[in-house]
């Protein structure tokens, strides 16, 4: 049997490059040997690309692909079923059609976000997966998902030994009755540890796969669980990732129930020894200064989602500071029912955004700052720097194809602006992922498109009856999570993180 790698030759294309001129980049010729890039340049010698499948760049920027580093893949058939509504009581709807669901909805809802994730240049997700039962017969769903379309995953299934009731901060305020609808069971942090080395052992990493640690939330975790989670990324080489200070109410618990840590859930995951390079919390939206510099004084780093963070009423992340602290960021786009779509150029875009009107005075620009973000910084959010999220010689070969001549470019003054700025996906028309064309002149070519639009339409009439039982049953709910969440804003933490009302 022959062991030789197949060559592709991605041709005359204008290959965007980190440490290059970000606003003209120039044409270039990349090798591709298997799945690995071996060689970028405007002359490669013939003997090199000999025998190499030539894909014509001509007319097109070529850019790394991107990494949504923090995504859920749970709720992708939840899209545009939600609106005004904070986190906990969105919540209450989202957290049961997490678990206890058929194979097949698993497979489903987790192609149909890699699909969107193929569309829009996303070659790599970080599913940070809320999987029940956690067992891994449901684990090789979805991840056969993801080797069946092709798409890139560093893979981390939540673990957590509080119940879910332990994110709201008057619990005590909702009867019996409404804290089950929340949740009252978790597992323990012993069993979920074990699930998770067997896994690891089960199905290493390799091709596509990548794991990565998930404590869900501090306030769901117990000092136990967070520091094995922490010797685990720690043995295996793994990111870690968990969500915190995404709300008020986060800020709130902090101060009031972990005073023996400087009511700080920075301080509380420091004692379980995981504030390091490993470590990447999702939205930080009331995270204080002073917890940024510890942050960025350990290397560990932030996973920003303002437009999720918007849609749920949690505030803005100070996106500035930030910057200013060192701290090291990424960017995500979040569930599919909190933001409604996983597109990397809108996180992108936002984040610049954030940044202007956070600042009045001209500050430095970071358009480049946004794209490297959304590619290497994410990746290195993973412990994957240096394996992708550039276009280089020894990196995977992922990386998309924009039509120069779609009119986010007419004219083409800057790459990098263009792109955080104008683009939105439409001018992707080919798309490589691990040196597979995965994406050919906008033609999903591993799975058959059209017959899984047919299998979602089919199956969501099950799903939207399922969704509909749970609005009803959660009407009783309402008051108690409302009053919960004045009482939340009652309490001074301090700070803001939401604009002024005109007075």
């Amino acid at each position: 049997m022959s062991t030789e790698k197949t060559k592709l030759l991605v041709r005359g294309g204008q290959v965007y490059d980190h440490d290059g001129d970000v606003h003209k980049p120039a044409i270039a010729d990349i090798l591709i040997e298997g799945s690995d890039i071996i060689a970028v340049g405007a002359n490669l010698p013939p003997e090199q690309t000999a025998g190499a499948a030539v894909l014509d760049a001509a007319n097109h920027l070529v850019v790394p692909g991107m990494m949504n580093a923090h995504y859920h893949s749970h709720d992708t058939l939840c899209r545009g079923l939600f609106e005004e509504m904070t986190l906990e009581m969105w919540l209450l709807y989202t957290l049961p059609l997490q678990g206890n669901r058929s194979k097949e909805e698993v497979r489903l809802r987790t192609l149909v976000g890699a699909l969107e994730s193929l569309r829009c240049g996303v070659t790599t997700v970080q599913d940070m997966l809320g999987l029940i039962p956690l067992q891994e017969d449901y684990i090789d769903v979805v991840l056969d998902a993801y080797e069946e379309i092709g798409e890139r995953v560093v893979f981390s299934p939540m673990v957590f030994d509080v119940p879910a009731i332990g994110m709201i901060r008057d619990r005590d305020l909702l009867p019996p009755e409404i804290q089950e609808m929340m949740g009252t069971k978790a597992g323990t942090a012993k069993d979920q540890l074990r699930i998770l080395e067997d896994q690891l052992k089960r199905r290493p990493a390799g091709g596509l796969v990548h794991w990565a640690v998930a404590p869900f939330a501090p306030q769901r975790c117990s000092l136990d669980l967070l520091s094995g989670c922490a010797d685990l990324a720690e043995r295996h080489d793994l990111g870690i990732y968990t969500h915190m200070y995404e709300t008020r109410s986060q800020a709130v618990i902090a101060r009031e129930r972990y005073g023996d840590y400087g009511g700080s859930f920075i301080g509380y995951v420091e004692e379980a020894g995981m504030l390091n390079h490993r470590f990447n919390i999702a939205h930080s939206v009331w995270i204080t200064r002073d917890e940024m510099d510890r942050m960025a004084a350990a290397n560990a780093g932030v996973v920003l989602n303002h437009n999720s963070n918007f849609k749920l009423k949690s505030g803005i992340a100070p996106t500035v500071d930030l910057r200013e602290s060192g701290v090291r960021i990424a960017l995500g786009c979040d569930n599919c029912s909190g933001s409604d779509v996983q597109n990397m150029f809108q996180s992108m875009k936002t984040y610049c955004q954030i940044s202007a009107i956070s600042e009045p005075t001209m500050g430095p620009q970071i358009t480049h700052d946004a794209v490297r973000f959304a590619t290497e910084g994410s990746a290195r959010s993973a412990c994957l720097d240096g394996v992708i999220g550039a276009i280089k010689p020894g990196y995977k070969a992922d990386m998309m194809l924009l039509d120069l001549n779609d009119t986010a470019y007419l004219p083409f003054n800057s790459a990098c602006r263009q792109l955080v700025y104008t683009e939105t996906g439409r001018a992707i028309d080919n798309v490589i992922i691990d040196g597979r064309v995965v994406v050919k002149d906008r033609k999903v070519t591993t799975i058959d498109e059209a017959a899984l639009r047919e299998e979602v339409a089919f199956y969501m009439k099950g799903f939207i009856a399922d969704h509909e039982d749970i609005v009803k049953s959660r009407a009783s709910a309402l008051p108690y999570m409302l009053e919960a969440h004045r009482r939340v804003w009652d309490t001074d933490v301090g700070m803001n993180r939401f604009m002024e009302r005109a007075k």
